[in-house]
């Protein structure tokens, strides 16, 4: 598969959808990733759910990009958290626990994220600095832990691309990041990365710098 297997489908699809949820399920022993967020979702609520065991990661993002113009195809304003994402990545090893690609005013918060093969939390899909949906964005209150386990390189515990004016990564808990070669890092703003908020994060256990 792809960087953070982003082309691997949900079992549990929304698309065009408003003011749903799932909450409190448990998703196990599937191949793809548990849910899948596509365009045009607005204001959904997944949380308190046990996602396990899957062939790819947790919970994948994904609306129209900013350079393909299309507000009713825009994802944003939906609530990732209280999860427990663990044991992923089973098929396509480069699943994220969380992929939030061309989305905006996303929260994902108070998850524990754990057993994974590349990135605990993923957000934005811009390299570079074009103009970018993905902003305005909270990443906050995650414990992430025993991701990489010396299988991949080139990840961390949570990842960024691109301008994300408004986005904050704050008060995570992120630790045990093992890379195959290089880039076991557990905050790792990457190309074009920048106007973020990064404060009172806590990461040790690492095998190169908490904050590449």
């Amino acid at each position: 598969a792809s960087q953070s297997a982003c082309d691997v489908p949900g079992i549990i699809t929304f698309e065009g959808a408003r003011n749903c949820a799932l909450e409190n399920c448990t998703v196990e022993l599937g191949g793809w990733y548990a849910v899948e967020i596509g365009d045009g979702c607005r204001n959904l609520r997944i949380v308190g759910n046990s996602l396990r065991e899957m062939g790819a990661g947790g919970v994948k993002i994904n609306g129209a990009a900013e350079r393909n113009r299309c507000p009713a195809r825009e994802t944003g304003l939906c609530r990732i958290t209280d999860n427990e994402i663990t044991a992923g990545g089973r098929v396509f090893h480069s699943a994220a626990g969380v992929l939030s690609m061309h989305a905006y005013g996303m929260v994902i918060a108070h998850n524990h994220i754990h057993d994974m093969f590349y990135t605990g939390i993923s957000c934005g899909w811009e390299w570079g600095y074009h103009a970018n949906i993905s902003r305005d964005n909270t990443i906050a209150l995650n414990h992430i832990h025993d991701i990489g386990q010396g299988l991949l390189s080139d990840m961390g515990g949570i990842y960024t691309l691109g301008v994300q004016p408004g986005t904050v990564i704050r008060g995570n808990l992120i630790h045990d990041i093992r890379s195959a070669h290089y880039g076991g890092w557990c905050i790792y703003p990457d190309e074009g990365s920048s106007h973020l908020l990064i404060e009172d994060n806590i990461c040790y256990d690492a095998d190169r710098q908490p904050f590449q």
